[in-house]
């Protein structure tokens, strides 16, 4: 949800253009870091791996992104896919992302 006072800011904004959105948003609910989270086991592996290298809620700074697909804009609520935050996370900000802003994968 988008409050009232930045919907200008969605003016022109067209599901599907651009490709997706980049949400910029807080880990308000997860644990407060420690020096001993710096390396964790995620869910799909069997060993330990830095944080760096996860996508754990759990981290130095509390920041996370998410690439988002709009399906559509109902007054000032944007109906996304892929959401992967808590409902009633704050969000930072809302950027616009397309695939040629992505880094091609290297040739073999």
């Amino acid at each position: 949800m988008v409050y009232e006072k930045f919907l200008p800011g969605l003016q022109g904004f067209v599901p599907g253009d651009p490709d997706r959105i980049m949400v910029v948003f807080l880990f308000d609910q997860s644990p407060p870091f420690s020096a001993d989270r710096l390396m964790q086991i995620p869910p799909t592996r069997s060993s330990g791996r830095g944080v760096f290298l996860t996508c754990s809620p759990v981290r130095p700074n509390p920041l996370g992104v998410s690439i988002l697909q709009v399906l559509r804009i109902e007054k000032n609520v944007i109906r996304v896919r892929g959401l992967d935050m808590l409902d009633q996370t704050p969000v930072l900000d809302i950027k616009p992302w397309k695939r040629e802003f992505a880094i091609p994968p290297p040739r073999p």
